[in-house]
Order: structure tokens, then C-alpha cells, then sequence
């Protein structure tokens, strides 16, 4: 019993609570403007930033907003038929009959739509998604990875009516040492240590958080009270530093 309550507090660790960032707080902001005016904006940035936590925390404020989450099997019928369901109707019919009632179910009602993932959408997925919001004005706000803007574009420059809908575009970068001290608060460590964080993380807000889990669990393990940067740098040798995209 003693040793599963300690692996329970452990484990509570690893679980820190959201905070806004900048990338949080880049994603609201584009999101806003495209749910209020009825516009297309792009979200683009690395993996493991924190862009689904941002796009998940907006739907926490904003109720009438649809959430999307596309793989890398979807086609432009899976996009409609998680439209199709997300708006309550059936999720059952042909393109033409799920485009119909998606539209009339959207049509002037002030609703975003978000789509995370977004550059797993196929080229006619994403013309249907313009489709959808030239027909009813509904905001769309679409996040993935930069290769999403490519996707758009078109290796050509072919797809000019898709991309020039795009009103807000925000490229997201690293998150910065402001950012960093914010969760160190969280995690009720010294925000003295966010210089070494960011150093050892690059920069990457999941490498972070498994950093700043990994960091805690050490400096345990080896009698410490306190993380300092020898055991983050220790630390850090557990993370799988891979090149996102």
C-alpha cells in the first residue's frame, strides 16, 4: 500500500497544470480573430509546442467552436463525416448529401471550425474545408505542423485559391524563457533554472515538461531537495533530442 501511494505522488508529477504560453496565447488570439470575423487563419509551428493543448484550452472558453483531430488516414469524406457527426447529425450519407447538411447546419451561425492535424489533410480535404467556409462564413482555423503552408500552397504555387482565403498566418517558434519560467512556477521550482530548461529542451514544451518530470525524479532519487543544473543536464540525457518538423 506505502509503495503505491508513493507511485501515485510520483506519478502526479508528471501531470502539470496548463499555463499560458505563448504559444497558448498566439493560438487564442489567431483563433479569435477567425471565429469573430468569419475568417480562414493558419497556425503552423514544430511538433511538441504545446499547439493541441492550445487548441484544446480554446475549446474549454469557447463552447460553440468544432474540434477536428485528423490522422493520416483521412480522406475528404472522413473530414465530412466528423463534421457531420461533431455537429450532431447522423455521419451517415454520400459527399453530396454530408456537404449539403454540413452547410445548412453551418450556414450564418457564427461557429469556428478548427482542424489540428491539418497538414494530414489531402489537398481536396482541405478545397472542401474552403468550400465549407465560402458557403457559410463560418471561421476556420487550421494547426499543424509547416508543412501544412506547403500543403496549401501547393509545390507549384498551383493551389493560389486555397491559400489566398488564408487572412491570418502566424509561424510558431520555440517557446521562450518567459514561457519557461510560467511552468517552472507550476511545477514549484526555481525559475533561476529556466536558462538551463530552455538550453536542454531547445526550446520544445513537451521535451520540457518530460524534462522538468525527469529533473524532479533524479534529484530524488539521488537524496536532492532541490533541482539544480547539474541534475537537469543529467536529466536531459534521457530525452530523445529528434529534429520536429
Amino acid at each position: 500500500i506505502n509503495n503505491f501511494i508513493q507511485r501515485e505522488k510520483e506519478r502526479c508529477i508528471d501531470e502539470l497544470p496548463i499555463v499560458e504560453t505563448s504559444i497558448v496565447k498566439y493560438i487564442a488570439e489567431i483563433g479569435r480573430l477567425c471565429h469573430t470575423k468569419g475568417r480562414i487563419g493558419v497556425c503552423a509551428g514544430k511538433a511538441g509546442i504545446g499547439k493541441t493543448v492550445a487548441v484544446k484550452e480554446y475549446l474549454k472558453n469557447y463552447i460553440d467552436a468544432i474540434l477536428i483531430e485528423s490522422d493520416s488516414g483521412y480522406t475528404a469524406k472522413s473530414l465530412l463525416l466528423e463534421i457531420h457527426k461533431r455537429l450532431g447529425l447522423s455521419g451517415k450519407g454520400c459527399c453530396y448529401e454530408l456537404m449539403s447538411e454540413v452547410v445548412n447546419k453551418l450556414n450564418h451561425s457564427g461557429r469556428l471550425l478548427i482542424i489540428d492535424g491539418a497538414e494530414n489533410l489531402p489537398y481536396r480535404a482541405l478545397e472542401i474545408t474552403r468550400r465549407i467556409h465560402d458557403k457559410t462564413g463560418v471561421g476556420v482555423l487550421l494547426v499543424g505542423r509547416n508543412v501544412l503552408v506547403e500543403n496549401l500552397r501547393g509545390i507549384n504555387n498551383q493551389y493560389e485559391q486555397l491559400y489566398s482565403r488564408v487572412k491570418y498566418h502566424k509561424f510558431l517558434d520555440n517557446i521562450n524563457v518567459a514561457d519557461v519560467e510560467k511552468l517552472l512556477k507550476v511545477a514549484n521550482q526555481d525559475p533561476k533554472l529556466s536558462e538551463s530548461y530552455l538550453q536542454y529542451s531547445k526550446g520544445n514544451t513537451r521535451r520540457l515538461e518530460h524534462l522538468i518530470s525527469y529533473s524532479t525524479g533524479i534529484a530524488r532519487i539521488n537524496g536532492k531537495t532541490e533541482v539544480d543544473s547539474s541534475v537537469i543536464k543529467e536529466s536531459s540525457q534521457l530525452l530523445l533530442m529528434a529534429k520536429a518538423v
